[in-house]
C-alpha cells in the first residue's frame, strides 16, 4: 500500500515538471499571429441575457447619476438621449445643463421674450441662475409634489404634481398673482399642515381633456405645468402603449413636447400586464438606443449581442445560431456594405414582377436542344443527352471559361450608351440590372439545392457506417467541403450588388470575382461527387477556394462608418 502511495505521489510530482516544462513560455520562437490581420471577418462579442443587459445598463445609470449628483431617473433619460454617451451627457451637463434639459425635453423651452412697446419705469428683473442652479431648479421643477400619494413622491424624481396649494412655481420666470399673495399672507400667518391639507382638498379644477371639475390633489402636471387629471393621463398612456410608444409618450397639450417620465407612467398604470407591457418597450428602446448592443434578430429569441466594434461584421447567436450583420441586423453580407445592401434589396422588391422570367428552372441545351433541369447547386452542366458541358448561367462552352477568368460573372457594357436614346438607355439598365439580380438570384437557388445535396451525403454516409464502412470520423472531411462550400458561395451571393453599385475599382473585383467563383464551381462539382472524389485532391481544392474568398474580403471589406 506504502508503495501505490509513493507511486502516485511520484507520478503527480512528474506531472507537474511536464506541465511546467510545456508551460513555460521560455525559449518558444513562435510569433503570435493577431487574427485581425489574417481574417477580415474576425469579430469579438458576448451573447448576453435580459438581466445581464439590465445590470449593465444599472451601472451606467449608477455612474452618471454619482458623478453629476442627480437622480438616477434623469439620469436614464440623459443617457437614452445621447445613446448613452456617458462623457457627452457630463460635458454638456456642466457647460449649460439647462439646454440639455431642454434638448433632451424634460424641461419646456423658455418662450421667446417679447419686447415691451413703452417702459416708462425699470423694472427689477429676476436674476438668472447658473447653470448648477438652473440645473437644480429644472430637476425640482419635474419633481412630485403630489400630496395624494406619497409613493409617487418617492418614485418619481422628475415628475410634477400640480400644487394642491397655492405655492410658487418652480420654474424660473413663472409665477402667479394668487401665488404671490398667498406667499406673503403665509408669511404673517402661519398656517398648520393639517389646515392646509384640508383646505386643499376643496381646491377644484378643470381638465382641459374631460371638461371636468374635480380636486387639485387628482391632478398632476410635468415641468411644462400643463396639468391634466389622472384618468386622462392613464387613459393617454394606454393608448401610447397600446401603440408601441413608450420611453417617447408626449405631453397631452398640442403643442408640447416635453417627455413623460417613466415614474409617472407607472404610478398611474393599474393594470399589471399593461405595466408589464410597458417595462418591456422601455427596455427594448433603451437596447436599441445603445450603440453597443443588438437584439438577436431570430424568431422568439432574448438574446443580446453586445460589442465594442461597431461594424458590419458577422455575429452568431449561441443560443439559435441565427448569423446576422452587427452594424445593421440583417442577414449578414460582406463584402456589400450595409447602405447598398439596403439599396439592392429595396430594387428587387420593386422590380421583381420584371425579373420573374429569369427564375425557371429550366434551360435547353445549347447544342441537343433538349430540356434541361438543374437539381443541384453547381452551374457546370452536363447534359444526361449528348454529354455536353456547359455553363447554366450564359450557356456557353464550358471549356471556354477557362482557369484564368471566369468571364460569365464580369458585365459587358455598351461604350457607346451615352449616344443612344432615352429608350435604349433604359433598356440597357434593365439588362445590366437583369445580369447581376440573374446571379443573385442563382446563387441563393444553388444554397438551397446544395443543403439537399448535404442532406442526401449524409443520409449514405450515415447508410455506410451502419453496414460498418469506416465511422463518421472517416467521413468528416465531405461535411467540411460542404460547410465550406456553402460559406462560400453565401460570399459570392452579396458581390454581386457590390458590383451592381460599384465605380472604382471595378476591374480587380470582377477579377477576383471571377476568381472565385471558378473555384466554388469546381468544389461544388467535387461535393456532388464526393464519395468517388480523392480525398486530397478535395481538401485541396477547399483550401484555394478559403484562400480566394478571404483575398476577396481582405481587399474589398467594407470598413466605412
Amino acid at each position: 500500500m506504502a508503495d501505490q502511495e509513493s507511486d502516485m505521489e511520484y507520478s503527480s510530482d512528474n506531472d507537474y515538471e511536464f506541465e511546467d516544462y510545456y508551460n513555460s513560455g521560455e525559449d518558444c520562437d513562435i510569433e503570435q499571429i493577431d487574427p485581425k490581420r489574417t481574417d477580415p471577418e474576425y469579430f469579438v462579442y458576448e451573447c448576453l441575457n435580459v438581466e445581464e443587459v439590465e445590470k449593465l445598463l444599472n451601472e451606467s445609470v449608477e455612474k452618471l447619476s454619482t458623478q453629476l449628483q442627480i437622480t438616477p431617473s434623469l439620469a436614464k433619460v440623459l443617457l437614452h438621449e445621447t445613446r448613452w454617451n456617458t462623457a457627452e451627457v457630463i460635458e454638456r451637463y456642466r457647460n449649460n445643463a439647462s439646454n440639455l434639459l431642454v434638448s433632451a425635453r424634460i424641461k419646456a423651452a423658455a418662450p421667446p421674450s417679447v419686447p415691451a412697446a413703452t417702459s416708462p419705469a425699470p423694472q427689477q428683473s429676476s436674476p438668472v441662475p447658473s447653470t448648477s442652479s438652473a440645473a437644480a431648479v429644472a430637476t425640482a421643477a419635474v419633481s412630485s409634489s403630489s400630496s395624494s400619494s406619497s409613493s409617487s413622491t418617492a418614485t418619481c424624481s422628475f415628475l410634477a404634481s400640480v400644487p394642491s396649494c397655492s405655492v410658487n412655481s418652480a420654474i424660473p420666470g413663472t409665477s402667479s398673482s394668487s401665488s404671490s399673495s398667498s406667499s406673503s399672507s403665509s408669511k404673517a400667518h402661519p398656517i398648520s399642515s393639517t389646515t392646509a391639507t384640508t383646505a386643499c382638498c376643496y381646491r377644484t379644477q378643470l381638465c382641459p381633456v374631460c371638461v371636468t371639475v374635480q380636486s387639485t390633489d387628482k391632478f398632476h402636471a410635468l415641468a411644462c405645468q400643463h396639468s391634466f387629471c389622472r384618468d386622462c393621463w392613464a387613459m393617454h398612456f394606454e393608448i401610447q402603449i397600446g401603440q408601441g410608444i413608450s420611453t417617447q409618450i408626449e405631453c397631452m397639450e398640442q403643442r408640447c413636447d416635453v417627455r413623460v417620465p417613466e415614474d409617472l407612467v407607472l404610478t398611474l398604470l393599474n393594470r399589471p400586464m399593461l405595466r408589464d407591457k410597458y417595462q418591456q418597450f422601455t427596455f427594448a428602446d433603451y437596447v436599441k438606443s445603445h450603440p453597443e448592443l443588438r437584439f438577436c434578430p431570430g424568431p422568439n429569441c432574448q438574446t443580446i449581442i453586445r460589442s465594442q466594434d461597431i461594424s458590419p461584421k458577422k455575429a452568431v447567436c449561441r443560443m439559435c445560431k441565427t448569423a446576422f450583420c452587427f452594424r445593421c441586423g440583417t442577414d449578414y453580407h460582406a463584402p456589400t456594405d450595409c447602405q447598398i445592401i439596403r439599396k439592392w434589396l429595396t430594387k428587387c422588391a420593386d422590380d421583381s414582377e420584371t425579373a420573374n422570367y429569369i427564375s425557371a428552372h429550366t434551360k435547353d441545351c445549347p447544342k441537343c436542344h433538349i430540356c434541361i433541369e438543374k437539381n443541384g447547386g453547381c452551374n457546370h452542366m452536363q447534359c444526361f443527352n449528348c454529354k455536353h458541358d456547359f455553363c447554366w448561367m450564359c450557356l456557353g462552352d464550358w471549356k471556354a471559361h477557362g482557369s484564368e477568368y471566369y468571364e460569365c460573372s464580369r458585365y459587358k457594357e455598351n461604350p457607346n450608351i451615352a449616344h443612344e436614346s432615352v429608350h435604349a438607355q433604359a433598356r440597357e439598365a434593365l439588362k445590366k440590372y437583369l445580369h447581376y439580380y440573374e446571379r443573385w438570384e442563382n446563387h441563393s437557388k444553388s444554397l438551397q439545392l446544395e443543403q439537399q445535396t448535404l442532406d442526401r451525403m449524409r443520409a449514405r454516409i450515415n447508410e455506410k457506417v451502419m453496414k460498418g464502412l469506416g465511422t463518421w470520423i472517416d467521413w468528416q472531411h465531405l461535411f467540411d467541403a460542404a460547410t465550406l462550400l456553402a460559406k462560400c458561395r453565401y460570399t459570392l451571393q452579396y458581390t454581386y450588388p457590390y458590383a451592381y453599385y460599384m465605380e472604382s475599382r471595378k476591374e480587380l473585383f470582377e477579377y477576383q470575382q471571377a476568381q472565385l467563383e471558378a473555384e466554388i464551381e469546381n468544389l461544388s462539382w467535387k461535393v456532388e461527387r464526393a464519395e468517388t472524389t480523392d480525398r486530397g485532391e478535395l481538401e485541396n481544392q477547399m483550401d484555394i477556394a478559403e484562400k480566394r474568398r478571404t483575398t476577396l474580403l481582405k481587399d474589398f471589406f467594407p470598413t466605412e462608418a
